[in-house]
């Protein structure tokens, strides 16, 4: 039991750790559009708002916003054995085992990707999504669903932000979040609103962008309430999801989206060919599984521990 303690705090001061330094990392990412603005060492005509680099740094930024939130709560709650600290850890691992899955299988389903890597490189590239966004969190899963672990932990106040909800409820919120960072990443590229097979650009698209993403933190706040028919709002605002980004994404490359956005001379030439890994998978079975995996939670949790 003192080993599980302390491998518990361990994992805590770690997880600290790296929301500390995302949190470190934000203000810092930023400083990244002075190298490609005017004046700088790798300014080129066209960067802003809407260049592939300009969304590129805001998507880094995102990385490091996420981590910092999660992280850090986690980690105090870890080390200091917290129940709330113990359900918001199976959540993040519960989110991020989807996540890998879904993330996995597109891979596995982008043909395309052997046409610009071998064999060996994509079984590679499937082995280490496999071993560390699959096979980790679930084992870690398993360790926090053990009862010595959840021995460990202590309630401290019933009325605690995470502490009243389940790691399943939770999973459920982390996701309408998550889906809302995507959203936000879609205004910058143009504010592109995906729509039964085609894009939304501009002005519209963000529009669209703005009350997806205003309807779905109305719905995650009703659903953290457990207020009534908010779990068939959230099934109704998923199907939409599919017919908007898994739909328009299964018919539409990474790729074909690029194009789209029209931009410049210098990042189709020298910046394009950077992501051509994953311009190649296949976004439309990414966000279809998300979808998939989020209805069935919704149907088979409780709102209510």
């Amino acid at each position: 039991m003192k080993n599980r303690v302390l491998s518990i705090k361990i994992l805590g001061i770690i997880l600290l750790v790296i929301g500390l330094f995302s949190l470190f990392a934000i203000p810092a990412e930023f400083t990244s559009f002075y190298a490609f603005s005017e004046g700088g060492n790798s300014q080129y005509e066209g960067f802003g708002f809407g260049s592939l680099m300009f969304a590129f740094i805001i998507f880094n930024t995102m990385v490091y916003f996420p981590l910092a939130l999660l992280c850090i709560p986690v980690g105090i709650g870890n080390y200091k054995l917290k129940k709330w600290g113990y359900n918001l850890s199976l959540a993040s691992l519960k989110t991020l085992l989807i996540n890998g899955i879904a993330i996995t299988v597109s891979i596995l389903l982008s043909f395309n990707l052997l046409s610009i890597v071998n064999i060996y490189r994509f079984v590679t590239i499937l082995i280490l999504f496999f071993a560390f966004l699959i096979i980790l969190p679930y084992y870690l899963i398993k360790f926090y669903q053990n009862t010595k672990t959840k021995q460990i932990f202590n309630v401290s106040n019933p009325k605690n932000l995470f502490e009243e909800q389940s790691s399943s409820n939770l999973t459920i919120i982390l996701f309408n979040l998550f889906w809302i960072l995507i959203f936000y990443l879609f205004i910058f590229f143009k504010g592109a609103f995906p729509l039964l097979g085609a894009f939304i650009l501009m002005k519209k698209g963000t529009y669209l962008l703005s009350i997806a993403i205003f309807t779905l933190l109305i719905l995650t706040y009703l659903f953290y309430n457990d207020k009534k028919y908010v779990k068939s709002g959230i099934l109704i605002y998923d199907i939409l999801l599919f017919f908007t980004f898994a739909i328009t994404f299964l018919k539409n490359s990474t790729n074909d989206f690029f194009n789209l956005l029209d931009l410049p001379v210098y990042e189709v030439e020298n910046v394009v060919s950077a992501f051509a890994i994953p311009a190649e998978i296949n976004l439309g079975f990414y966000f279809g599984i998300l979808i998939f995996a989020h209805v069935y939670l919704i149907i088979t949790t409780k709102t209510k521990k």
